[in-house]
Order: structure tokens, then sequence, then C-alpha cells
């Protein structure tokens, strides 16, 4: 099978059409890829209604598996790991060290927590919705 640009630059836009994402210009490009083949127009006829019956669903799941993706990063897991070994060691010091257990302690959940905040703020899709 030819690997053909132009197909998959069609491909391409008609899935942003899907997504929304569309730009003016890209929206020309692909008004000229549809003067030529009558399919074509049929297909971004439908993508246009998929579009408008999703209202944005597509994005978001993408949004999610995007934040998904991102906790199961090498740098995601490995600073939970260091965080949680923190936190397992601090508490077992705790009785033998009584100042550097809960400091241990604390510096691991610290570790988890701005983990956690760096990953699911920057991935949010939803931190840009007004109400």
């Amino acid at each position: 099978m030819v690997d053909d640009p132009e197909a998959r630059r069609v491909s391409e836009l008609l899935d942003r059409l899907t997504r929304g994402e569309l730009s003016e210009a890209e929206a020309e490009e692909l008004e000229l890829y549809a003067q030529a083949d009558p399919q074509l127009r049929a297909a971004i006829e439908a993508r246009s209604s998929q579009a408008a019956l999703g209202g944005g669903w597509l994005a978001r799941v993408e949004a999610d598996h995007r934040i998904a993706h991102a906790e199961r990063s090498p740098r995601v897991l490995l600073e939970r790991g260091i965080g949680g070994l923190l936190v397992a060691v601090g508490v077992v010091a705790w009785a033998a060290m009584p100042l550097l257990g809960p400091g241990m302690v604390v510096a691991g959940l610290g570790v988890l927590l701005l983990s956690w905040i760096r990953v699911n703020h920057r991935q949010d899709p939803y931190k840009d919705i007004q109400r």
C-alpha cells in the first residue's frame, strides 16, 4: 500500500474537523481538496455533523487519555516512587529517630502532592472552563 502524503493530510484535516480544532486556513485547505472529490465533500458533511453532535466530547476524552499517559511516564513514576519511599521510611524511622522520621514523612507527602498537582494541572482538560 502506497503511503500518500496528500491522503494523510486530508485525513488529519478531517480528524481536526471532527474534534472542532480546524482553523480557518485549514478549512480553506480542506475545501480545496473537496472541490475535486465529491466523496470527500460527503465525508466533510458527515464529519461536520459528528463535530456538532459530539460538542467537544472527543477532545475531552483525548485530554483524559493524555492525563493517563502522563501519569505513566517514567519521570512521574520516579517522583511518586521517591515520595512513597520517603513516606514509608519516615514512618518506620519515626520510632527510632523522632526528629528525622516526621520530616521524611512530610517531605515524601510534599513530593507526592507536588507531582500530582504538576501532572493534573498541566494536563487538566477542564481548567479553562468558565462557569
